[in-house]
């Protein structure tokens, strides 16, 4: 059980999302009670768990100072975001809500006296660079989502330089695991084996570092309690680059799935064509974290949870 002794007043943005929806759930294994911030409370999310919902529209500052100054949480784990929906509307939505919400609820954070803020990045702020993928790098995002996700960053940095908000920033890479988005490629690679249905992608030559979920988290409340990390930006992946057609391979190999595995039989978008690859060095180094799981270990536990068969 996660030791949480140091932590109070937890409060959650984006708590019924897929790496949101694991945190809460960890937290409240481990006796807390925390305070999931949303415009409202999802139907059936944490049924019967001790939680506590307040409503709260992140674009509306007057409430977010109300509602933190009522509450007065110790932690605040923010991880609400979008990438945007449709092309013509990404940019605006991503504006939007990953960085003048972000920017609005840092502020109030601060102002109402949270101790230590941990937000989510994005490996999509680095763009297409050659890995590993050092947080000392330059930024060249090409995607709405990841401009925004870097456009955030680097203004919680600057709100830490300017006014000591106690910000610290962690870039997780490929996340998957038990819960993901339908329409990412583990889940929607695992569903189709799972399911028997012909299952078609790129050449997967891509290369993509895949962290499960559960490293994710261990990493965040690390980031929760680690003294001295106010301002810094660390990235949180396995630090093994893995191509994606290697990863749905030992997907119907671990499943045992007969249905048609169609590599080739699709083109790979401009903005998904690059690798990505993380250098974990400064996680070690300031978290003392390392992931858990590895590739095999992580896919047969998604299946696991899915299944209850491996």
């Amino acid at each position: 059980m996660d030791d949480l002794s140091s932590l109070e007043g937890i409060a959650v943005t984006g708590a019924t999302g897929f790496i949101g929806g694991h945190l809460v759930e960890r937290v409240v294994a481990a006796g807390a009670r925390p305070l999931l911030l949303a415009r409202a409370p999802r139907e059936g999310a944490f049924a019967g768990k001790p939680v506590e919902w307040a409503a709260l529209d992140l674009l509306d500052l007057h409430a977010i100072d109300h509602v933190l100054e009522r509450a007065r949480p110790r932690t605040l784990f923010h991880l609400a975001g979008t990438r945007g929906g449709d092309p013509p509307l990404a940019p605006v939505a991503c504006a939007r809500l990953n960085v003048a919400a972000t920017l609005q609820l840092l502020e109030a954070a601060k102002r109402s006296g949270v101790g230590r803020i941990v937000i989510l990045g994005s490996a999509e702020e680095y763009g297409p660079q050659e890995g590993p993928l050092g947080e000392e790098l330059d930024l060249r995002p090409t995607s709405a989502y990841g401009i925004s996700k870097a456009a955030a960053t680097r203004l919680a940095q600057v709100l830490h330089a300017e006014t000591g908000c106690p910000v610290v920033v962690l870039r997780p890479f490929t996340v998957y695991g038990p819960g993901q988005p339908p329409d990412m490629f583990v889940a929607s690679a695992l569903a189709a084996a799972l399911l028997g249905r012909p299952f078609e992608m790129s050449a997967g030559e891509q290369k993509r570092d895949l962290v499960f979920v559960e490293d994710v988290v261990d990493a965040l409340l690390m980031a929760a309690r680690t003294p001295g990390l106010e301002g810094r930006v660390i990235n949180v992946g396995t630090g093994q680059a893995h191509p994606l057609r290697h990863v749905a391979e030992r997907i119907w190999e671990l499943t045992g799935s007969k249905a048609p595995l169609r590599v080739g039989a699709r083109s790979a978008s401009p903005d998904q064509r690059h690798d990505t690859w993380a250098d974990t060095r400064l996680a070690r180094r300031l978290l003392g974290w390392e992931p858990r799981f590895d590739l095999d270990h992580g896919l047969m536990e998604t299946i696991r949870r899915s299944t209850g068969r491996v």
